[in-house]
C-alpha cells in the first residue's frame, strides 16, 4: 500500500514531536503509578498483560526492541519471549535513556535513514519490510495503546489517571 507522506523534513519533525509526546504520556502515567503498592502494580486486573507492571514491562521491551532495530538496521528476528521482568523502579530509571535514544536517532537520521526499509522476521517465522519511519510510528502507537490500558487499570483500582491525550500534550508545550 502506498502512503502519501509529507516532505522528509516535515516527517522528521512530526516523528520527533510524537516521540516526545509518547515519553511525556508515559512519564505522567509512571508518576501516578509510583504511589501504588507493589501488590497493586502486579495485581491481575484482567486487561492487557494482566497487571500494570507487566504491561509497563511489555511497553518498555517493545520500545527497546524497536529502537535497537532502528539503530542496528539490517534484517533481524523479533524476540519470541516476553522480555525481561524488570522492577517498576528499573523501568522508571531506564526509560529516559530509551526516550533519549529515539530522539537522538531521529535528530541524526538522514532522509535515506528514514525511508530505508528494514526486514523483520516475526517470532512465527513470517517476515515483513517497512521503512524506518513506520517503525517509529508503530512504536509510538504501540505505547499509546498499552498506556491506555494502564489508564483503565488505574481506574479499576480507584486511582485517578492523568490526562495523556495528545491535545493535552500540545497545550502543555
Amino acid at each position: 500500500m502506498a502512503f502519501i507522506i509529507p516532505s522528509m523534513s516535515q516527517l522528521k519533525q512530526l516523528l520527533v514531536a510524537h516521540t516526545g509526546y509518547s515519553a511525556w504520556g508515559t512519564r505522567r502515567v509512571l508518576d501516578v503509578c509510583a504511589s501504588l503498592t507493589g501488590e497493586q502494580l502486579d495485581r491481575g486486573l484482567g486487561a492487557s498483560h494482566a497487571s500494570i507492571l507487566r504491561t509497563f514491562r511489555h511497553i518498555h521491551d517493545g520500545e527497546r526492541v524497536w529502537l535497537q532495530r532502528l539503530v542496528e538496521g539490517g534484517s533481524q528476528r523479533l524476540p519470541s519471549d516476553s522480555g525481561p521482568e524488570h522492577s517498576f523502579e528499573f523501568l522508571v530509571q531506564s526509560w529516559p535513556e530509551l526516550w533519549r535514544g529515539y530522539r537522538e536517532w531521529l535528530e541524526s537520521a538522514s532522509d535515506g535513514d528514514l525511508t530505508e526499509e528494514l526486514s523483520t522476521v516475526l517470532p512465527d517465522g513470517g517476515d515483513f519490510s517497512v521503512p524506518r519511519w513506520q517503525i517509529v510510528l508503530h512504536a509510538i502507537n504501540h505505547t499509546t495503546f498499552h498506556r491506555g490500558q494502564i489508564v483503565s487499570m488505574l481506574r479499576g483500582l480507584g486511582v485517578q489517571p492523568p490526562n495523556t491525550d495528545l491535545t493535552c500534550y500540545y497545550a502543555a508545550l
